[in-house]
């Protein structure tokens, strides 16, 4: 038979049935009604095993260790080079923590503390996960009032402790409450606060208290020695203006001009969350140079979370969060307002791309910063954020986190 001979459809598949059964069968001429007879038992081969699939693995992610961190500051006026500091310090810190492995969620939580009889006794802000937020918080603190040497520290601590958030435990969190401050406690109030139980509280709820006195008062180490003993932590001494030295390098340049090219592709939308992305690029634009490095260092540092910017569309519509055409128009800005469906879709994207690409430059020129300043002779003494950067690598360490 030729290569160009082709055999109907039905004549090959009875060649194929009648010597599967021994040239046993007939067939119907229509091909379309082919019917094989019974084949005997004696020739019917075994079933072959049946395979059961294993289940598939399951593709839920693990849930990624948390870093909690609450600060609570004493605020009278004699502690203004420590809240200064703090505000030159905060991205800093949350840039060192972000940068661990694996790369964990951050919040910081702040309790702002003075006495009875000044503009407040205490300010508590939540454990948030909005840097941005915190730092426009931190912003507010004034150091101002006290005049009398103890403060309500009893009432601060309790505060830290119970009015936050906390997330029910877990074996790779890290739970930390810094008490800063440079006077003792008052012992004297009969108004239920206690230091020593608020520190016990804490250690059961398996946070540590680090107590951190500035200057060296030798009544508020005492009581501070014990608040980080009940509290499981570590007692640290720095200057009275909280030791923090700022740190250029020749990088903070380059970094504060990729800070600010970040922000432009920070596209703000919506009522109050609008309001509070432009806030954030507010204070963001008008922080010196070192802040706008560490900052961008941070905020690169958390591109795998795509909405590096909190509440902002581009970070929305790229992680999935928003759908882009479920945003009314009133609640655009005018330049994206005035777009069809399409070209906002576009518009969104080409700032996705662009963000990404600066976030990865920031990445390196940031990893050469680093780089720099570890070359640098180490103070003699540790600063506010030198102490904190220790005891949570010392924390972090315990629970799984490598810095």
């Amino acid at each position: 038979m030729t290569k160009e001979t082709k055999w109907p459809e039905w004549v090959s598949a009875g060649l194929i049935i009648g010597a599967m059964c021994a040239g046993l069968g007939a067939m119907a001429a229509n091909r379309h009604a082919l019917v094989a007879p019974p084949v005997p038992a004696s020739i019917v081969a075994a079933p072959a095993p049946i395979e059961i699939a294993a289940p598939p693995k399951s593709t839920t992610p693990a849930a990624r260790p948390r870093v909690d961190l609450v600060f609570a500051l004493d605020t009278t006026g004699s502690m203004s080079g420590l809240i200064e500091g703090a505000k030159a310090k905060i991205w800093s810190i949350a840039s060192f923590v972000a940068r661990a492995q694996p790369t964990p969620d951050v919040r910081v939580g702040l309790v702002a503390y003075r006495d009875i009889g000044d503009a407040y006794v205490t300010r508590v802000y939540d454990l948030d996960s909005d840097l941005d937020r915190v730092y426009r918080r931190l912003l507010s603190f004034k150091a101002d009032g006290g005049g009398d040497t103890p403060e309500h520290v009893a009432r601060a601590l309790h505060e830290a402790v119970h009015a936050m958030s906390w997330a029910p435990r877990a074996n790779n969190d890290v739970r930390l409450i810094y008490l800063v401050g440079d006077a003792p406690p008052h012992l004297d109030y009969d108004d239920g606060y206690d230091y020593a139980k608020a520190a016990r509280a804490a250690a059961a709820k398996g946070i540590q208290i680090h107590a951190i006195r500035c200057g060296n008062d030798p009544e508020t180490g005492t009581v501070w020695r014990r608040i980080a003993s009940l509290g499981h932590g570590e007692f640290l001494t720095i200057d009275q203006d909280g030791g923090m030295r700022e740190r250029r390098t020749p990088y903070d340049g380059e970094l504060a001009k990729l800070h600010d090219e970040l922000s432009d592709t920070v596209v703000a939308y919506g009522g109050a969350k609008g309001a509070a992305t432009r806030a954030a690029l507010e204070a963001a634009a008008a922080a010196p140079a070192p802040v706008k490095a560490a900052r961008a260092g941070f905020l690169s540092a958390k591109k795998a979370d795509s909405a590096v910017i909190a509440d902002d569309l581009v970070g929305g519509v790229s992680s999935g969060r928003v759908d882009l055409a479920n945003v009314p128009a009133a609640e655009l800005p005018a330049g994206l307002a005035g777009l069809k469906m399409e070209e906002r879709k576009e518009k969104i994207a080409a700032d996705a791309k662009a963000r990404s690409a600066i976030l990865d430059r920031i990445a390196k020129v940031s990893k050469d910063r680093d780089a720099f300043l570890s070359r640098q002779p180490a103070d003699k003494a540790e600063g506010f954020d030198g102490e904190v950067e220790k005891t949570v690598r010392k924390a972090g360490a315990a629970a799984g986190l490598a810095f």
